[in-house]
């Protein structure tokens, strides 16, 4: 710049004084241009890191969607497995259609249009509730009702209880497809029996089919609350096994089982007291005319309680489609939860992976932060040379102005912050902030006692002569001659206050203070009337129900009301996955850093990562022993109810154990790990005397 200004200035001058003569005129000057001089000493602004739903994200969304696609084959094969075994039992088996006949069935066209139309109604809705209502968050409520209460105040809750039901009765309807296609025999699931006395007569061999299919879609709802279908897998996406899908198909299996059976059993009991109510519902007047030409030859028949026994191949086949829906809702949710939660790298495929990987970890989803905390452990773990120059570039490469390793530790540390503050408050909501004092002012001086001066009431314009019109307007007006003399001389006239005030002596009239006595009246009757109607109940239930089955309804109740100590735990710990994650990650990168971090901008901050796990530590424990103090050996004179009351409890805290000691283990041996690499080399790091005093114990044992 120096020299620029100086080579300006030189050639200025010299063409101006070369000439002799004693006077400067300016048409011998030459004309140059006048340029503002270039600076780069302006302010610029340092780079941040892209957004994380512009660079991380969008990668694992469309690993989402590969995988979906791999999902949806996988419940495809299911399907096509399901409708071959319909279609061979149909046949009447392998011994009927031959081996190469059962060989060649799924080819048939008529088979694989089954397929697909089963695969359509019956598989894909699940994967799209699964990916729609797809959150992170787990439920913080530890009792079963209250659970169910707020399910069913969700939308959530109530489109997934429809689209099961329409997914369960297209089942239903493919399936009385199939059986009029396939079948020789009338399969009888019209929908009226065949009489010519009676045609609109229901047939209840599809009335059956239709209550088992509804209570399916009602079963399967349930137990999703019960749960948290919803909610994103973290244990599977930890907890990886090499023959997943085949112990995946054993556990669906089971688990198709025997909620098939707890369905049928209740779809039994619907069916049994709708045909021992059905008489006295024939009885009232209206009902009966709109139910009869429908429902009358229910009345008639059998007993009740050998229906099952006289229609046991009907029982058999409303199994079966319950368990097959069952069994394709199952598969196909749990293919959706392998494939969508195991994680991968996928950084590594662009140009700049250690600003997109550290980018993903400030995302405000916990799954994405857990896809790339988990490539970051990945990263930290790894001991190729190619990692290790990532590594090195991580911590500090003087080249890019973008502070990564700041912005890893910083994201790190606020989570886990985070979640150890929820832990500390065992799980329940921020307290609500109170509102705000109100701020006092000092009252202003009023005017100085004395004679008021006397408002002046008189126009104060010069009087000109009036309107009638106006004059009667002003006269009926609310502060004119009228009102006033009404309001000054009411008593002396003698006027009756209804005509002053209709809306106040309505309002205190004795009929209005009689209707509020009447409806406090009706309503105290109504409650008094439902609470006889349920003592009365009670009491008939007392005297007709046996003893066990009462001790069995009792313990019912209490399984469904009782506070689960495991789930208050959970809910201590939602995250508790991406803790483990993160705290592996920030453990080896720090353990790293001792040998790759060539410039030291990971020693600044060994204290805040110690300080940090070690009190998170320090509150796992000491929730861990809370929670083991709970249980007490019973005595050896306890009785059976005792003894079971202890046993559930002793379940759910070695649950809770299991749950704290997840993330204890994994902080112990982060912090052993930053201990045992370091060292001595911790005696320069000052620390709080708590965490100093746990540091020396690992230390000491290191």
């Amino acid at each position: 710049m120096a020299a620029n200004l100086s080579s300006s200035q030189s050639n200025g001058v010299s063409g101006s004084f070369s000439s002799s003569s004693p006077h400067i005129t300016t048409s011998h000057l030459t004309a140059t241009p006048i340029r503002a001089i270039n600076s780069k000493i302006s302010a610029r602004s340092a780079p941040s890191l892209p957004a994380p739903s512009a660079s991380y994200e969008p990668l694992v969304k469309a690993l989402f969607r590969q995988r979906l696609q791999l999902g949806l084959l996988l419940s495809g094969a299911s399907v096509v497995i399901v409708v071959n075994a319909w279609n061979l039992w149909q046949a009447g088996g392998i011994a009927v259609v031959g081996f190469w006949g059962a060989f060649w069935m799924p080819l048939r066209p008529w088979t694989m249009s089954l397929a697909f139309l089963t695969w359509a109604s019956v598989a894909i809705p699940i994967i799209i509730l699964r990916k729609t209502f797809l959150t992170s968050r787990r439920s913080s409520l530890s009792v079963p009702l209250k659970m169910l209460q707020l399910a069913l105040s969700q939308s959530s809750t109530r489109l997934s209880l429809i689209v099961y039901a329409a997914s369960a009765l297209s089942a239903l309807l493919l399936h009385v497809l199939n059986e009029y296609a396939q079948s020789a025999l009338d399969p009888k699931l019209a929908i009226f029996v065949k009489s010519k006395k009676h045609p609109h007569y229901l047939n209840g061999r599809l009335l059956l089919l239709v209550i088992s299919q509804l209570f399916t879609a009602v079963a399967y709802a349930f137990r999703g609350v019960l749960v948290d279908r919803f909610v994103y897998r973290w244990a599977v996406a930890t907890n990886q096994k090499k023959n997943w899908l085949s112990l995946m198909l054993v556990v669906v299996f089971l688990v198709s089982i025997a909620q098939t059976v707890a369905v049928m059993v209740a779809v039994t009991l619907c069916v049994a007291s709708g045909r021992v109510t059905m008489p006295i519902v024939h009885k009232i007047p209206i009902i009966s005319a709109i139910l009869r030409p429908f429902t009358a030859h229910f009345v008639r028949g059998q007993w009740t309680i050998l229906l099952p026994f006289v229609h046991f191949r009907l029982i058999c086949r409303a199994w079966l489609l319950s368990f097959s829906t069952l069994l394709i809702w199952d598969i196909t949710d749990n293919l959706f939860d392998q494939v969508i939660s195991e994680t991968t790298n996928l950084a590594t495929a662009t140009s700049d992976p250690n600003t997109i990987l550290v980018a993903g970890t400030s995302s405000k989803e916990e799954f994405y932060q857990f896809f790339a905390f988990s490539e970051l452990r990945e990263l930290a773990m790894d001991e190729s040379s190619t990692a290790s120059s990532r590594r090195s570039t991580l911590f500090g490469d003087q080249k890019n102005i973008l502070n990564l390793w700041s912005s890893v530790s910083r994201e790190s540390l606020l989570l886990l912050g985070h979640h150890y503050q929820i832990l500390l408050r065992r799980g329940r909501p921020l307290p609500p902030i109170p509102p705000a004092a109100p701020i006092s002012t000092k009252p202003m001086p009023g005017p100085e006692v004395g004679t008021p001066t006397k408002l002046l009431r008189k126009s104060i314009f010069k009087h000109t002569k009036e309107s009638p019109g106006q004059a009667t307007l002003d006269a009926l007006a609310s502060d004119g001659p009228i009102a006033q003399a009404l309001d000054a001389g009411a008593n002396a006239t003698h006027i009756p206050e209804l005509f002053k005030s209709v809306e106040a002596q309505a309002l205190n009239s004795p009929v209005a203070e009689e209707t509020k006595k009447n409806g406090a009246l009706v309503r105290g009757l109504g409650g008094q009337i439902k609470s006889k109607a349920l003592s009365a109940i009670s009491s008939q239930v007392a005297l007709h129900i046996p003893q066990p089955v009462k001790d069995n309804a009792a313990l019912l109740v209490d399984w469904w009301e009782r506070d689960r100590l495991s789930k208050q735990v959970e809910a201590s710990l939602p995250f508790r996955e991406l803790d483990v994650v993160v705290i592996d990650a920030l453990s080896y990168l720090t353990c790293s850093s001792l040998t790759e971090d060539r410039y030291g901008v990971v020693q600044r901050d060994i204290p805040k990562i110690l300080e940090a796990l070690v009190s998170f530590l320090v509150a796992t424990e000491e929730y861990l022993a809370d929670v083991c103090s709970k249980y007490n050996p019973p005595s050896s004179f306890a009785s059976p109810k005792e003894e079971a009351t202890y046993n559930a409890l002793a379940i759910e805290v070695g649950t809770s154990h299991k749950t704290l000691s997840y993330v204890a283990d994994r902080l112990r041996e982060g912090i052993a790990r930053i201990v045992r690499t370091f060292g001595d080399k911790l005696l320069a790091f000052k620390f709080p005397p708590r965490t100093a005093q746990k540091l020396q114990a690992f230390l000491e044992y290191s």
